[in-house]
């Protein structure tokens, strides 16, 4: 007989685990992640929990599960048990049918409205400026005779998927020209003869044949004759991706760099490090990566978010970065790496426990990990940060290292004698100032490398979220690049204390966020529920004073619910797109109509590459 698990919300929204009565007899583990912390459990024991992951023995045929209430809309498929399997008395694996989690108040998936107009621009992102005759230049085969080998070669995997074909030697001249334009501006002048591009910079040309490649693949046999002038209105267009929780091979990311370039994202803002995952080789620390990158029940790692019972994961070497760096660079994308320190540190320290004093400090963090902040005021941490941003600054070209600094437990120095020696005798009043102490640190160690540090917000400001979490003091050098992530307002607060700033607001750029309140719908809903609409919506620099300071704006797909990879096209695609007409323009120009009869055609673009969509 093979054991069975069925999940299930019940009518007052409480996790049911139904199971079959051999795991009841046999006294097997039932063990799972969640991404709600369990708050109440009836008919089960929990024997041991590492942040979200549970293992428990059950008591009844049924087990009940309070979760932690989502803050926003309700609980849905990515609410239930992940990863789940059983274990006998021998630590062995156990056959078990888990049956898919079902709702016994369903809430019924979204209608949307299929209204479209059929005379629109077909360009994501929408250019600043375009007039468009009604004649047209005639195009037979498709090919297009560019007099830039370097442009061609990194081109082709973009053009081999649309059936277009760059050639030195034949085809429609597209005549390129250089020109003193700003970074990234370009224009399109389309006559009866041929195609001129005007750009000063490798990404205008890039951005000029975006442009071009999306003409091409909506009107097919030819191209209206036109005029398109256009530079973005920020200089960071950024997509962000959490690569602790999940491991994602080079192949993958290469294909959402190609996504990000298609719709004129610059800035890949690489997660590496997390709770859950240290996915980096740093040749000085080779365990790091080598243990800390892998997950599985008999791994130093446990298996968090769905990972389950076998061995799992991976780590990116340093060779492996450098050669996707390159491969970025053609896609006129920098990448900036993430490793989220001082919190957010469990997995490091459960390879270097020595960068935690063993102290009564005791302190758990918004997703329930316990003591997972390393002490920066330990010789031995001081001189792994230096060593580890040392060889980062070294592997990594672009100017901006990220250093994460986010939801820091507020008690997770409180009781260190170390730290409180080290506060005494530099007049240090408070943990918030002891934390400025410990990024302005981080900060010299970069820009002796010629480096610039960047943070979430907590690095520069007080926290906003609910949770109790420590943040600045205000004595961070201002230097510091801010990720403003908490809500709208914080990006007010960060760019009138003077730092530049970067906009993700949950509420409007995390893609990990449910689309609606539907049951059937993937992500959760601390912040929001984001459909593609309400991006399309979000006019990102009202109320903010000093506009100046804000460089750009980011999404983020953080991925603890991404336990499947196929629900990873649905959560960016097409938020992404959408947030790429908001990074290019500041605030939509066009109406969500006209929008949407481009973004329909922009999906079938996508297809051509392999991306699969949510409705909108």
């Amino acid at each position: 007989m093979i054991s069975q698990i069925k999940p299930s919300f019940t009518k007052n929204n409480t996790l049911k685990l139904s199971i079959s009565s051999d795991i009841l007899n046999k006294k097997y583990k039932v063990c799972f992640s969640l991404v709600y912390s369990i708050k109440e459990i009836k008919g089960a024991i929990i024997t041991n929990q590492i942040g979200r992951y549970y293992e428990l023995n059950a008591l009844n045929e049924n087990i009940f599960i309070k979760l932690q209430t989502p803050k926003i809309g309700t609980y849905n498929l990515s609410c239930g048990p992940e990863g789940l399997f059983l274990i006998d008395k021998d630590n062995k694996l156990v056959e078990c049918s888990i049956d898919n989690l079902i709702f016994e108040n369903e809430i019924a998936s979204s209608n949307y409205s299929n209204e479209t107009i059929e005379d629109y621009v077909p360009i994501i992102p929408l250019p600043q400026k375009y007039s468009f005759d009604k004649e047209f230049l005639i195009i037979n085969d498709k090919t297009f005779q560019i007099r830039d080998e370097e442009i061609i070669n990194n081109l082709h995997e973009i053009t081999s998927k649309l059936g277009v074909y760059f050639s030195k030697t034949e085809g429609m001249p597209i005549i390129l020209r250089k020109t003193n334009y700003t970074e990234d501006q370009y224009s399109i002048v389309i006559s009866r003869e041929n195609i001129e591009i005007y750009f000063s910079d490798y990404g205008g040309k890039f951005y000029a044949l975006m442009t071009l490649l999306q003409l091409i693949f909506f009107y097919n046999d030819k191209l209206p004759i036109c005029r398109i002038d256009d530079k973005p209105k920020f200089s960071w267009r950024g997509m962000h991706l959490d690569c602790a929780r999940q491991y994602y091979s080079i192949r993958e990311i290469k294909r959402l760099l190609i996504y990000m370039s298609i719709f004129k994202i610059n800035r890949f803002h690489w997660h590496l490090t997390d709770n859950e995952a240290w996915r980096i080789e740093i040749k000085k620390y080779p365990n790091l990566a080598a243990q800390g990158s892998y997950r599985g029940y008999n791994q130093k790692i446990p298996p968090f978010y769905g990972s389950g019972y076998e061995k799992s994961g991976g780590y990116y070497s340093q060779d492996e970065i450098k050669e996707l760096i390159l491969y970025a660079k053609k896609l006129n994308i920098e990448i900036m790496p993430e490793v989220d320190l001082p919190a957010h540190s469990w997995a490091l320290l459960k390879i270097m426990p020595e960068l935690r004093e063993n102290s009564n400090v005791i302190s758990e963090d918004v997703g329930s990990y316990k003591n997972n902040t390393i002490n920066p005021s330990l010789e031995k941490t001081k001189k792994f940060l230096k060593d580890i941003f040392n060889e980062i600054s070294e592997i990594f070209k672009f100017k901006y290292i990220h250093v994460g600094l986010d939801e820091r437990p507020s008690n997770s120095w409180k009781n260190s004698p170390t730290i409180i020696n080290f506060m005494e005798q530099n007049n240090i009043k408070t943990q918030e100032e002891y934390q400025d102490y410990y990024m302005n640190y981080l900060i010299d160690i970069l820009k002796s490398k010629n480096k610039i540090t960047a943070a979430w917000n907590e690095a520069a400001v007080a926290p906003h979220i609910e949770h109790d979490v420590g943040g600045s003091a205000g004595n961070i050098d201002k230097s510091c690049l801010i990720f403003a992530w908490e809500h709208s307002n914080v990006a007010k607060e960060t760019s009138d204390r003077g730092f530049a700033t970067i906009l993700c607001p949950g509420e409007k750029t995390y893609f990990d966020m449910a689309y609606n309140n539907s049951t059937n719908e993937r992500g959760i809903c601390w912040a929001s529920t984001i459909e593609v609409k309400d991006i399309f919506e979000w006019d990102p620099l009202k109320d903010i004073n000093k506009r100046s300071l804000i460089l750009g704006i980011q999404g983020q797909l953080w991925s603890e619910t991404i336990t499947n990879k196929k629900y990873f096209d649905i959560m960016i695609n097409p938020r992404l797109a959408t947030l790429s007409e908001i990074a290019w323009q500041g605030k939509a120009s066009r109406n969500w109509i006209h929008f949407r009869s481009s973004l329909i055609n922009t999906t079938k673009y996508l297809e051509n590459f392999g991306w699969s969509y949510h409705n909108f």
